[in-house]
């Protein structure tokens, strides 16, 4: 019976502490450019201030859409993304034969807002 009561200590214990952690990681290869970010909620109002700015003007309308399951997302200035997102997290994907330097640079700037809301 302790071994099962210290199981179940442990594993809250370990869950609870795991949705206190923040990491973005960027991979880039030479095929595509991938951003994974996970953050706990007390960082959401931040992170929501970063997806405004970064679609702002016509893009603006693809927050509308439910990005939970995952979907491809062309931006006014012709990057093309896969992207999927949920409150505390966000994945996303950009295959460089569909894009130009403008899409990568726009990957740049995205990952470093990114970056810079979650610290």
């Amino acid at each position: 019976m302790k071994k099962i009561f210290l199981f179940f200590a442990m594993t809250l214990t370990v869950m609870a502490c795991n949705e206190q952690s923040t990491s973005v990681e960027v991979k880039k290869t030479n095929e595509r450019f991938e951003l994974s970010a996970k953050y706990p909620k007390n960082k959401q109002p931040k992170f929501d201030a970063v997806l405004k700015e970064v679609f702002r003007g016509k893009d603006s309308l693809l927050l509308n859409q439910n990005l939970s399951v995952g979907k491809e997302l062309t931006l006014s200035n012709g990057a093309v993304f896969y992207t999927r997102y949920n409150p505390g997290k966000l994945e996303m994907e950009m295959l460089l034969e569909r894009n130009n330097m403008n899409g990568r640079k726009y990957f740049d700037t995205l990952s470093s807002q990114v970056k810079k809301a979650l610290e």
